[in-house]
């Protein structure tokens, strides 16, 4: 078994222990026959973290959680681990959904997607052209690009997805500067779109709050949105 490091989650959970896939660590319900299942998807680093996030146990905190609540969580090392290469990152994630998708606990038809931080753009190209398997996506604390990287589908695009795509976005008081303006042309596009996206605002609390200080309002705020993943694939 590999042991894990790294800060926890704030919210406790008892552990489960992975599965190992190939390219994926999946968390599996206690439950028989196929479940909805969700791919978490880490963030950006400049350089090679010394915990991956496979091996973090804020990820298998997060994993835990959905498992114990019936749904099968996976969690992926993809290319934003060695700086920005989000083509690279985004045909990683792709085929980590597929393999996912193809695991005998699945069901292959209800797939969510949670992406964190600066994996906030991998969330574009699923929502400028959804796939009729993509029930829920969740953003926590998310790098959203206002300007394009080349290739890649606008904000506009992805905004436009959220009509269709239940969406759950959730930000905090004091984010980072570089990626609070984002944030906000974002959410404002959505209001002025009328998509029924749903935002929570964390008050008082930064960037990586769910692995902080486990203060009650904080610990309240990631468990609406493990909830709400959870109702929603349900």
């Amino acid at each position: 078994m590999i042991e894990l490091s790294g800060p926890s989650m704030i919210l406790p959970v008892e552990p489960v222990v992975p599965a190992v896939r190939a390219n994926l660590d999946v968390y599996l319900p206690e439950a028989d026959g196929p479940a909805p299942c969700v791919l978490l998807v880490h963030g950006l680093f400049a350089e090679r973290p010394e915990t991956m996030p496979r091996q973090s146990r804020f990820f298998r905190d997060y994993a835990s959680h959905l498992a114990r609540k019936g749904i099968v969580a996976a969690v992926v090392d993809h290319d934003l681990t060695d700086g920005m290469r989000f083509p690279e990152a985004s045909a990683a994630v792709g085929r980590a959904v597929e393999e996912l998708r193809n695991q005998p606990e699945v069901d292959p038809d209800v797939v969510g997607l949670w992406m964190f931080s600066g994996g906030g753009p991998l969330s574009y190209p699923f929502l400028a052209d959804p796939p009729p398997w993509l029930r829920g996506l969740e953003l926590t604390y998310p790098m959203l690009p206002a300007e394009d990287i080349p290739g890649w589908p606008t904000m506009d695009q992805a905004v436009a997805g959220t009509k269709t795509v239940p969406t759950f976005i959730t930000v905090v008081e004091h984010e980072m500067p570089m990626f609070a303006p984002d944030q906000q042309v974002f959410l404002e596009r959505v209001e002025q779109m009328g998509s029924p996206v749903t935002v929570q605002t964390v008050a008082g609390a930064a960037h990586g709050f769910d692995a902080l200080e486990p203060q009650p309002h904080a610990q309240k705020a990631v468990a609406a949105g493990l909830d709400w993943m959870v109702w929603t694939l349900t």
